[in-house]
């Protein structure tokens, strides 16, 4: 397992994209290095990325565990490369819709009671002021991905676009950020709690508490999208990257957790 020490790198400010607060974030060699901070949210982000590898998300960020030394501390820890150009910048959707609309998109959603209207609004509204196509496919495989990971953290700062600052083009981003999937936060489901408890407890966002709502309604629109191809044991020796990191405990809760979503949605399976 690869160490860092990042005693020397200024940690990256805090920006409050996430409903729980950030991770402590480095940037060093055009690479970004996370700590965890509530839980095992590297454990996540590098299962999730390495599950993508055995299906049809053609971009994602691939994420590696690390050991991560700071403050005289080691930290369980992920690495992943940067997926931003020179030139580009990361243009939250809240905050895209408040410089064009003059408040943020969650404000705007609040007042829109239909569910269906609530995606289609966030859709056509990132595509009409970005110029991109296809955002409709895109928003309906990241609600897909939330609803088998249990993504609690797809609030509207953490759904954005990458803008060139030169040219002014948008791109949409690669898939990343899966930090509070899988009841990483173990402050709110604790390793010693029932794994189906938790799993009732974890609430959905942007448009719905409930994931399968806010699938059904996205697919409605612009239809299914994702597929998996990875079967039930292939999953332990993919956990066999982070078990240096991790208590028997978490693997085996994780562990736990995949079989249930797969259980409950063969649907993304081919």
């Amino acid at each position: 397992m690869d160490r860092i020490n990042l005693d020397a790198i200024e940690q990256e400010p805090i920006q409050g994209h996430t409903s729980k607060g950030d991770q402590p974030k480095w940037q060093v060699d055009g690479k970004w290095y996370k700590a965890d901070h509530m839980g095992y949210e590297a454990l996540a982000e590098v299962l999730v990325s390495k599950l993508l590898r055995q299906s049809n998300v053609t971009t994602f960020v691939a994420y590696e565990p690390v050991w991560i030394g700071h403050g005289g501390k080691e930290f369980p820890g992920c690495v992943s490369k940067n997926f931003r150009a020179k030139d580009e910048m990361l243009v939250p959707f809240e905050r895209l819709h408040r410089a064009y609309q003059g408040q943020g998109l969650a404000a705007a959603l609040s007042g829109i009671r239909e569910l269906q209207e609530r995606i289609r609004y966030t859709v056509e509204f990132i595509e009409k002021t970005t110029g991109l196509t296809g955002v409709g496919k895109y928003m309906t495989l990241m609600l897909e991905l939330d609803s088998f990971f249990l993504n609690e953290d797809r609030h509207t700062n953490n759904l954005a676009v990458i803008r060139n600052e030169k040219t002014k083009q948008f791109r949409l981003c690669p898939i990343f950020d899966h930090g509070l999937a899988l009841l990483s936060d173990l402050n709110d489901y604790p390793v010693d709690k029932d794994v189906y408890d938790c799993i009732s407890c974890v609430r959905a966002k942007p448009f719905d508490t409930d994931f399968d709502a806010q699938v059904e309604a996205a697919e409605a629109l612009y239809g299914a999208q994702l597929k998996f191809s990875f079967v039930r044991h292939d999953i332990p020796p993919i956990l066999d990257a982070v078990r240096e990191l991790y208590s028997s405990a978490v693997i085996a809760r994780v562990e736990q957790i995949l079989y249930e979503q797969i259980r409950k949605y063969p649907v993304y399976f081919f």
